[in-house]
C-alpha cells in the first residue's frame, strides 16, 4: 500500500479521501457513495489497478433508497440477530447480505451498526448487533465481518462514537468517562477490528465538545492507539465541518451529505490548499491513503478476492458509467437468500410468555388474526420504512413480504379457517385470535415512549368479550416495550423488525 502511494500525484491522492458528488460520472454511480481516482470521463476507471470504492448501506440489506424497489431481500433488522445469540445466525445473515451487495457492484458494506444502546427509545435501537450488551455484540461481529470480508467487500462498522439517539444527533455533545468507553461502548469495535473490519464511520454527534469526525481523543487516542486500528475513518453523509479540524484528528475519507436539489460540497477538496498554506503536511496526507489503500487489500480488492465485472475492467470513467446502471438495477433477490431472512426472524424470536401449550397451534381450530397490522406491511402514518422493517439508511423497500394472514394461511392449508378482522368483533366464536401489533422506529426521530400500539386496546377488547378465548400476541418491535396487557393473553411472541419473512416466520 505505501508503495503504491508513493506512485500517486497529489491530486489523486486527494481523490481518494474525498466521496464523489460531481455531475455524470463523478456522481455517486447509484451508490450511497463513490470514491475513486479517477473523475472525468476520460480517466481510467481502475487507475494504477485501484478500483474505485462504491459504497451503500446498509447492514441489513441492500438498500436501493426506492430507485429499484423488489431488487433486494428485505432481512430482519440487525437487533432480530443480536436476540438470536448465535454467531452461526450472523455469519449466515452476513454471507446473504454479502452475496447481493456483490452482485450489485458494491464493495463496501456500510455496517453493522455496533453500537451499544444507551437510550432505548433511539430511533436506530433495531439497527445494532449489540442490543444493550457489549459482551453480545463482541460475540456476534466477528462471524458478522468476516462472512462479509471474505467475499471481498470491505466492512465499515459504526458509527464512532457514543451515537446514542437520533434527535439532536447534529448538535448533541455527550460525555462519558474514559472507564465507560473501554468497558462499554469501545469492546464491539475492538471485536470487529480484531476480526477483520477495515473501516469505521465517525457519526455526527460531539463527545467531550467536539465533533466525531475532528475529534483528536476518538479517531487517534482511542481508536489508533488503544485499538491499535490500521483501516480507514470515514465521516459520517455531511458530518465533517471542518477541513483541518478533521485531518488533524484523523479523518482519511470526507463523504458529503447528499441533497436531491444541490450538489454539495465536501471539506477534503481543500486539502491541496491547506497543504501549500502549511496547515498540514504531506506525511499527514500520505498516512490517509495508506490506510484507504490497506484496507482494499486486506479486503482482497488486489488480488481478486472481490470479483470485479469484466464488462469494467479496462475502461474509462465514461464507458463504466454507462454500463453502471445495469448492475445496480439487477435483481438479488432468490429463494435462497429469502430462506435465510425467514430463518433469522425465528432464531430471534422471543416467546415471552406461553400458558398451557397454545403455541404451537392446534389443528382444526378457528383463528382469527385481529388488528391493522395482520393482513398489510404499509401504514400510511409510517415516514420512512413500513410496518415490519425500520426505516432510514438502514431500510430495504420491497414490494414483496408476506403478512402473518397470508403467512398463516398457507401454513395451515386451504382447509383451516383462518381469518382476520380490524377489531375484536371480528373474533367472536373464534378458538384463537391472534393479535398482530406493531412499534416503530426510524433514523432522525426517537420514539416518543414505550407503549406498544394498540396491544393494551385490542387484547382488553378481546378478554372483555371471552374469558376462554386463547388470545396470542405477534409484535413487531425496534427494541424495548411495555407489556401491560401480557396477564391478559395466553402467549406473547416478539419479532424484532422481521421484515419480508414475517409471514412464514
Amino acid at each position: 500500500a505505501r508503495q503504491l502511494m508513493k506512485n500517486l500525484t497529489l491530486p489523486e491522492k486527494v481523490s481518494l479521501l474525498r466521496g464523489m458528488n460531481d455531475g455524470w460520472p463523478a456522481d455517486r454511480h447509484g451508490y450511497a457513495g463513490y470514491v475513486g481516482i479517477g473523475r472525468v470521463y476520460a480517466d481510467p476507471w481502475q487507475p494504477h489497478g485501484v478500483t474505485p470504492l462504491s459504497m451503500n448501506d446498509g447492514p441489513q440489506g441492500y438498500n436501493s433508497y426506492g430507485r429499484f424497489k423488489s431488487k433486494s431481500t428485505q432481512y430482519p433488522a440487525l437487533l432480530a440477530v443480536a436476540a438470536s445469540f448465535s454467531p452461526a445466525t450472523a455469519r449466515r445473515y452476513a454471507a446473504a447480505i454479502a452475496e447481493e451487495f456483490v452482485a450489485k457492484g458494491a464493495n463496501v458494506l456500510l455496517g453493522p451498526d455496533v453500537e451499544v444502546t444507551r437510550a432505548t427509545l433511539t430511533g436506530r435501537s433495531f439497527e445494532t448487533i449489540s442490543g444493550e450488551d457489549p459482551f453480545l455484540g463482541s460475540t456476534l461481529v466477528p462471524a458478522y465481518v468476516k462472512a462479509v470480508q471474505d467475499r471481498g467487500i470491505i466492512v465499515c462498522v459504526k458509527h464512532f462514537l457514543n451515537n446514542n439517539q437520533e434527535i439532536y444527533r447534529q448538535s448533541m455533545n455527550v460525555e462519558v468517562g474514559d472507564r465507560a468507553q473501554h468497558e462499554i461502548y469501545l469492546p464491539v469495535f475492538k471485536a470487529a477490528f480484531e476480526s477483520g473490519a477495515t473501516a469505521v464511520m465517525c457519526s455526527y454527534n460531539k463527545v467531550y465538545g467536539q465533533y466525531a469526525c475532528e475529534n483528536e481523543k476518538l479517531l487517534t487516542k482511542f481508536l489508533r492507539e488503544d485499538l491499535g486500528f490500521k483501516g480507514f475513518v470515514l465521516s459520517d453523509w455531511g458530518a465533517t465541518h471542518d477541513a483541518l479540524r478533521s485531518a488533524k484528528a484523523g479523518l482519511d475519507i470526507d463523504m458529503q451529505k447528499d441533497d436531491p436539489k444541490v450538489r454539495l460540497p465536501d471539506e477534503y477538496h481543500k486539502l491541496p490548499d491547506l497543504l501549500k498554506a502549511g496547515s498540514i503536511t504531506q506525511e499527514t496526507i500520505d498516512k490517509k491513503v495508506e490506510h484507504v489503500l490497506s484496507a482494499m487489500y486486506v479486503a482482497g480488492q488486489f488480488d481478486g478476492r472481490y470479483p470485479v465485472s469484466a464488462d469494467f475492467q479496462g475502461k474509462t470513467m465514461g464507458m463504466q458509467r454507462g454500463k453502471q446502471k445495469t448492475v445496480v438495477q439487477a435483481d438479488t433477490t432468490s429463494d435462497a437468500h429469502r430462506a435465510v431472512a425467514y430463518q433469522t426472524i425465528i432464531d430471534g424470536a422471543v416467546l415471552l410468555k406461553n400458558e398451557d401449550g397454545t403455541l404451537p397451534l392446534a389443528s382444526g381450530k378457528k383463528v382469527v388474526l385481529v388488528g391493522k397490522y395482520c393482513n398489510t406491511a404499509k401504514d400510511p402514518a409510517i415516514k420512512q420504512g413500513d410496518v415490519f422493517s425500520g426505516g432510514g439508511s438502514g431500510y430495504v423497500a420491497t414490494e414483496k413480504q408476506i403478512t402473518p394472514l397470508a403467512g398463516l394461511q398457507a401454513a395451515l392449508g386451504p382447509d383451516a379457517a383462518v381469518t382476520a378482522s380490524l377489531d375484536a368483533t371480528g373474533a367472536v366464536g373464534a378458538d384463537v385470535a391472534i393479535v398482530c401489533v406493531a412499534a416503530h422506529g426510524e433514523e432522525g426521530w426517537d420514539r416518543k415512549d414505550f407503549v406498544l400500539p394498540d396491544a393494551a386496546d385490542l387484547v382488553g377488547a378481546l378478554r372483555a368479550q371471552s374469558k376462554s378465548q386463547k388470545i396470542v400476541v405477534v409484535a413487531s418491535v425496534p427494541g424495548a416495550v411495555t407489556t401491560e396487557w401480557i396477564d391478559d393473553v395466553d402467549a406473547a411472541l416478539m419479532l424484532f423488525g422481521p421484515g419480508e419473512q414475517v409471514g412464514p416466520a
